[in-house]
């Protein structure tokens, strides 16, 4: 019985809000529904003679009433973020109908509808985030409903302005007026026409505010924690190396690490092999290896050991010096610092920076090779 009530209520409330977005719109184009019902298109214009108290709360009543109808989806999914919406709208909803002094079947619906949200808030308990692709929809509805209710309003009291006289200039004018441009080729010439303009511009803003927030918005939040959850695994990394800097060394130094079963992450700010690296699923801090900040980023307290791989002797040089200076500054900090070379001459210098280790790949191939050419196969002298 209690699996029955919680199925049913927030479709039952989702019903009762989804009726009160359909009111809503009915109250706010019954004007044109009058006119257009005798199919007398030229009286729209006097219908829509309107005080401006009732010309504002008519285009509330469109609104909200699309976004109740859009919120009902969600509260059939019993989502919490729906739910306190529904409530701040149901509210505003409830005060422009008593502003309006009609409609109290739409009053009496609404209050219905918040205190069965109040009551029953916490059959709403669905905490997942809103899927991208559902806001980017609804800002998409909200932005054509906000270009429709422009032309269309336009087109009708195309009398009452100056410089319109075809569908095609109305939706210019509401093009232009949404875009705040104003090239002022037309304009309102009648007190009924400013108010509209007035209308449009509150009806623009809002959607397009609507749908930056619902399209926008998620993208940033998702970006947004997914950079703190990776920071966090990074902050939670213990005995560790860090790799600063992407080049075929590297590559054989996570072989190795691999096999070794010891984590590492690498720290890379060229875009093109960030890329490629994440691709690989490899942790990287996107970040100047040669500055204290990245490797503060990488954990590099509880580090085993930092490895200037780069392809530049003077870029490892600099990793070497500021890797020491923060070791030293720091309590705690006992990683080791392995460079590499290339220019055998640099090895001296490197290691006066505070290199723990300093490695010329390049020269110890080339020893090997050697010894391995001079070495007569049978000699038990090993290279």
């Amino acid at each position: 019985m209690g699996r029955f009530r919680r199925v049913t209520f927030p479709s039952i409330i989702a019903a009762v809000l989804a009726l009160a977005g359909l009111l809503n719109l009915a109250t706010g184009l019954v004007p044109l529904f009058k006119a257009a019902a005798y199919f007398q298109l030229d009286k729209v214009p006097e219908a829509l003679r309107l005080s401006p108290a009732q010309r504002v709360s008519g285009v509330m009543s469109i609104f909200l009433g699309v976004l109740l109808i859009a919120l009902a989806k969600g509260l059939y999914e019993r989502r919490r973020r729906s739910w306190g919406w529904a409530v701040v709208l149901l509210t505003l909803l409830m005060a422009n109908n008593l502003w309006r002094a009609t409609t109290p079947q739409t009053v009496l619906l609404s209050g219905t509808a918040i205190v069965g949200l109040i009551l029953f808030h916490r059959r709403f308990d669905v905490r997942a985030e809103t899927k991208i692709v559902y806001g980017q929809i609804f800002g998409l509805v909200t932005v054509l409903f906000a270009l429709s209710y422009g032309t269309v309003g336009t087109y009708l009291m195309r009398a009452q302005f100056n410089g319109i006289e075809t569908w095609t200039d109305s939706f210019y004018f509401t093009f232009v007026t949404y875009s705040t441009l104003g090239y002022g080729d037309m304009l309102p010439v009648t007190d009924d026409a400013k108010i509209f303009v007035i209308s449009m511009i509150v009806v623009g803003v809002g959607s397009f505010i609507t749908a930056l927030a619902l399209v926008a918005g998620p993208l940033v939040e998702t970006h947004m924690k997914g950079v703190l959850r990776l920071m966090s695994r990074f902050q939670n990394l213990t005995n560790h190396v860090v790799i600063c800097g992407y080049s075929n060394v590297s590559d054989s130094i996570m072989d190795e690490l691999r096999e070794q079963n010891v984590p590492f992450l690498i720290v890379e700010d060229r875009p093109d092999l960030v890329g490629h690296l994440r691709d690989r699923g490899q942790d990287v801090v996107v970040a100047d290896a040669t500055t204290r900040e990245a490797l503060v980023q990488a954990n590099v307290k509880k580090a085993l050991a930092v490895i200037a791989a780069f392809d530049n002797d003077s870029v490892n040089t600099m990793i070497a010096l500021t890797a020491d200076e923060h070791r030293r500054s720091e309590k705690g900090c006992r990683f080791r610092i392995i460079v590499r070379v290339e220019e055998e001459g640099n090895i001296e210098k490197v290691r006066h920076v505070g290199a723990d280790e300093v490695i010329s790949p390049s020269t110890l191939g080339g020893r090997l090779m050697a010894r391995k050419a001079v070495t007569r196969e049978g000699d038990s002298t090993s290279p």
